[in-house]
């Protein structure tokens, strides 16, 4: 017996093991839109919108392309941002392969084995976005096609794929299928048919029965979809008009006190183009090992992967407070010691705070 699909087919197939399988629009070339402080711009207004654009040499470069092959993917970017060794297993919900260049994108095969993953794209979550290191190259200029731009972005290096519902590169990134409703398909034959036969000792893998009532499903999703979109919009006018000058300034006082205690903690750490959560995250997983109980005890049974911002933000503050190997500098004191030392043994603060008081009085009532 053989049966013919007469409606069109999906793009997404599924494994017998139950995988996705889906083409994907990974990134484009062109101009994206960044905050200041996603750049560490430390002039103006750090919410301030910069067009930063990724030339078509550097998107396609064979180094760049070559590194999204087996990138994971995740559902949203992870809160540590970068996936390695220690949280890959908790993060990877499959990986992309075939990668190559399609006009303005790079395109691939997207490679899910994650049921609730697989649920989330059969329901409607379909954006895609990568996360990545680049470098900044500052110098405004406007691209062939006579756009401005204030930056350009070079030497791109994937980490991640992350599924999402609000690409940066916009609604073009996303798992692809031509069938609006991600029907599966059935057997991979030329006519797209399958046959199954009674006479033979050979089992034959059947597809999954069809959705029905996926019509009237995909109506619902599309209209949750813009609702979403729509609560989404909203927030973010309402976070815009949240963003006073006090909030920003508080905003930019929280990342200096931030990489200042960082810097303290790993003198090593880089903290560009890093959030404070993600900063305070490297933090804590670097000094983990050797303050085992007490990080345990504020994560209260979560782990470094799992635990939330506010569990993170508490266990740094806390790191910050301890003591550790080498003595926190004071720069008053070393720069009290640079003016008043002459004998090269260091001045204490006391000392060095009255010999100070004392030139300042000498010169003032001289």
């Amino acid at each position: 017996m053989i049966e013919i699909l007469d409606s069109r087919p999906s793009e997404r197939t599924y494994t017998p093991e139950g995988f996705l399988i889906a083409p994907a629009k990974l990134a484009r070339s062109g101009i994206q839109s960044y905050r200041a402080v996603e750049f560490s711009d430390g002039s103006g207004d750090p919410m301030r919108i910069l067009n930063i654009y990724r030339p078509p040499e550097e998107v396609f470069a064979p180094e760049s392309l070559a590194s999204y092959e087996g990138a994971p993917l995740t559902n949203d970017h992870p809160p540590s941002f970068f996936v390695t060794a220690d949280n890959w297993r908790h993060l990877a919900l499959g990986f992309v392969r075939n990668i190559r260049q399609q006009e303005g994108y790079v395109v691939g095969d997207l490679i899910v084995q994650d049921k609730s993953a697989i649920a989330l794209i059969e329901s409607g979550k379909v954006g895609l976005s990568a996360g990545y290191q680049s470098q900044k190259d500052m110098t405004p200029g406007i691209t062939p096609d006579g756009q401005p731009y204030d930056g350009i972005q070079r030497n791109i290096r994937v980490n991640h794929i992350a599924l999402t519902r609000t690409p940066r590169c916009g609604p073009t990134c996303r798992i692809e299928d031509s069938n609006s409703h991600g029907e599966p398909l059935m057997s991979d034959t030329p006519d797209q048919t399958t046959t199954q036969s009674t006479d033979t000792t050979t089992a034959v893998q059947t597809a999954p029965t069809p959705c029905h009532d996926c019509g009237e499903i995909q109506n619902q999703m599309d209209a949750l979809t813009e609702t979403i979109k729509k609560l989404e919009t909203e927030n973010h006018i309402l976070r815009q008009k949240e963003a006073t000058p006090a909030v920003r300034d508080a905003w930019i006082a929280d990342w200096a006190e931030t990489v200042t205690d960082a810097k303290q903690l790993m003198p090593a750490i880089t903290t560009t183009d890093k959030s404070c959560h993600a900063i305070r995250h490297e933090v804590v997983k670097q000094l983990y090992p050797k303050h085992k109980p007490v990080v345990d005890a504020l994560l209260a049974g979560h782990t470094l992967d799992n635990a939330d911002e506010v569990m993170i933000q508490r266990a740094f503050k806390v790191l910050s407070a301890i003591p550790q190997g080498t003595p926190r500098r004071d720069p008053v004191l070393d720069a009290l010691n640079t003016q008043l030392n002459t004998d090269s043994r260091p001045l204490d603060p006391q000392t060095a705070r009255t010999q100070y008081i004392q030139q300042l009085q000498a010169t003032y009532t001289a």
